[in-house]
């Protein structure tokens, strides 16, 4: 049975603000009206950012739609982000007064309600690898459980206190000083490094192939395999620079599809830029795969966590479309490979990769190529 994504929204931005009044000060991608009147204790930013991808036309239509539905809501975290107390106010500091909804699976069922997906209500909190973890799930529901669609919702606040400070202390997100010094975000280059923390969310469709041709509904693309594995790393919060967590999932999701090495075009990398993320996905990528191109979105879009694995791979089909390849922003360096200059490109696979803390790696390859 063949599964076709059939519609999605996005949401990001390119606009980058600079946040000076916390412990770790670093410029951000946000979008400025996540935050107005959070002092009033009734607004979520997280709620905000899903907003962005809530298409009232699209919403309607599934809503109407009389067929067995599955919602999935992948966050990367149990809280979204941002509600954890600090001894300090920042312009980022706010209370929620509706502390429930702020548990992402109580917002699931909400919006699940509203969509009138109610065969299916679940949540993911698979850290930055989430929304692309889901894949293996949207498989499961589809192949197995006979769910005519899959909806899946993802969101999550990286802007905020929390966040920003766990990436400041630990040295991953560019700092400010880093940026003053002339470092740029980039990823698989030896001088800009690095990622901006970001907010987004994405909102995207699957469907079963019958449903999909019952409905008139021309696929974007076909979901031909995922899987979501980890690696053994004594380090929880790290990963081996050998890249055997993103090495394993590539060879389990290229089995799933029954592919060779060779069969795969382009990789959308998890691409963060930091040291240790550079030498795991260059390494298992060019242990596993023959004759790829691999870029990266997060020096563009900023790290929008567990949003990013599913967000990224819809601005790559966006991109393809087009009939481009975007190259991998900020590289010093010629390469072919790993792109510093856009590539033309008709149609073919995508492999998208993600991985998060608590050494979780996932992947699923995407197909333009649908008849």
């Amino acid at each position: 049975m063949r599964i076709f994504l059939t519609d999605y929204r996005t949401a990001w931005t390119p606009n980058v603000q600079m946040i000076d009044d916390i412990r770790y000060p670093q410029a951000v991608h946000v979008f400025e009206d996540t935050y107005k009147r959070v002092s009033t204790g009734m607004v979520y930013p997280p709620h905000r950012v899903a907003e962005k991808v809530l298409d009232p036309v699209l919403c309607e239509r599934l809503r109407e739609s009389d067929c067995r539905t599955a919602f999935i809501l992948a966050s990367g975290n149990a809280h979204f982000a941002g509600l954890n107390p600090r001894s300090y106010d920042t312009s980022l500091s706010y209370t929620y007064k509706i502390l429930p909804f702020s548990l992402t699976q109580v917002y699931a069922g909400r919006i699940a309600q509203s969509l009138g997906a109610c065969d299916h209500i679940s949540t993911d909190a698979s850290a930055c690898a989430s929304s692309l973890k889901v894949m293996m799930d949207v498989q499961n529901l589809i192949e197995r459980f006979d769910f005519d669609r899959v909806i899946v919702l993802s969101v999550e606040d990286g802007v905020s206190n929390s966040v920003l400070e766990f990436f400041g202390e630990a040295g991953a997100s560019l700092s400010q000083q880093q940026e003053q010094a002339g470092m740029l975000p980039s990823a698989f280059d030896h001088r800009h490094q690095g990622f901006r923390v970001a907010q987004g969310s994405v909102m995207a469709v699957f469907e079963s192939e019958h449903y999909a041709e019952s409905q008139g509904h021309a696929p974007r693309a076909q979901l031909l395999s995922a899987y979501s594995g980890a690696e053994n790393c004594s380090n929880a919060i790290g990963q081996r620079t050998d890249g055997e967590g993103f090495a394993n999932v590539i060879r389990m999701t290229m089995a799933g599809a029954g592919l060779r090495p060779d069969q795969i075009d382009v990789v959308k990398t998890h691409g963060t830029g930091t040291v240790s993320n550079n030498q795991a996905e260059r390494s298992a990528l060019e242990r596993t795969l023959e004759g790829f191109v691999a870029t990266s979105f997060k020096p563009t879009i900023g790290h929008t966590m567990g949003v990013s694995g599913l967000l990224e791979t819809c601005l790559l089909l966006d991109s393809v479309r087009t009939g481009i390849i975007p190259k991998i922003p900020n590289r010093t360096e010629h390469d072919d490979v790993f792109l510093s200059q856009d590539r033309e490109f008709g149609r073919g696979r995508i492999l998208s990769l993600a991985a998060g803390m608590g050494n979780i790696y996932s992947a699923a390859i995407f197909t333009t190529e649908v008849a």
